[in-house]
């Protein structure tokens, strides 16, 4: 049994880093877009709408469209894992895209006018005065939205994807024994999240020396 619940603990991980690296590419890019200081009006309406809808509809929902909506629509074939991922990613792209726009803008003004005061560009200042500061306030929150990426893969068992919670149904169809499984289950999702956290808390004693 432990061996199969650590087989969908792995793709569980896999599923939650793919996911994450479509997040933190979209959000990042999107947040820093939206910011107060590199705000384009169009732009910067239309990005905030995008993470409006994302923001406001349940991601099963979001999970269903992309492995039979859209797929079905654009005349593409999805595996469940791969359209699982997408989904995950572009819900977290959002989350993401907020949690950068609200850390840049946390930054005092006087941040950019110093830079600029000393001829560093719009660019440059992002790049060496605003991001390394940005990250230290906002490290809480993407450790949060990467724990709650590990959880929330447990949503993708309803497409078909072999990660930890399906194992774990699966095992309990074949035993007839659901509370060891599941609490093994629990357990494990506990220790995953838990050393994100220890990580991200080590991460954070780092930066601020």
């Amino acid at each position: 049994m432990i061996n199969l619940l650590m087989e969908g603990a792995f793709s569980t991980l896999q599923i939650a880093s793919a996911a994450l690296l479509i997040g933190m590419f979209g959000g990042v890019g999107l947040g820093i877009l939206n910011s107060r200081k590199c705000r384009l009006p169009i732009l910067g309406s239309l990005i905030e709408c995008w993470v409006f809808v994302i923001r406001g509809t349940p991601l099963f929902v979001q999970v269903l469209i992309f492995y039979f909506a859209l797929p079905e629509a654009l005349g593409i074939d999805l595996s469940p894992f791969s359209a699982g991922v997408i989904a995950l990613g572009f819900n977290s792209t959002a989350y993401i895209a907020e949690i950068v726009r609200c850390g840049i803008d946390s930054i005092p003004p006087g941040q950019w006018e110093a830079a600029s005061m000393l001829g560093y560009g719009r660019a440059l200042t992002l790049q060496s005065v605003i991001l390394p500061q940005m990250v230290r306030n906002v490290l809480p929150a993407l450790t949060n939205e990467i724990t709650t990426l590990i959880k929330e893969s447990s949503i993708l068992m309803a497409i078909g994807v072999a990660e930890l919670t399906k194992v774990g149904r699966e095992i309990v169809a074949r035993q007839l024994d659901p509370l060891p499984v599941y609490l093994t289950v629990a357990a494990i999702y506990f220790a995953m999240t838990t050393a994100i956290s220890l990580c991200a808390k080590h991460l954070e004693r780092r930066i601020e020396r």
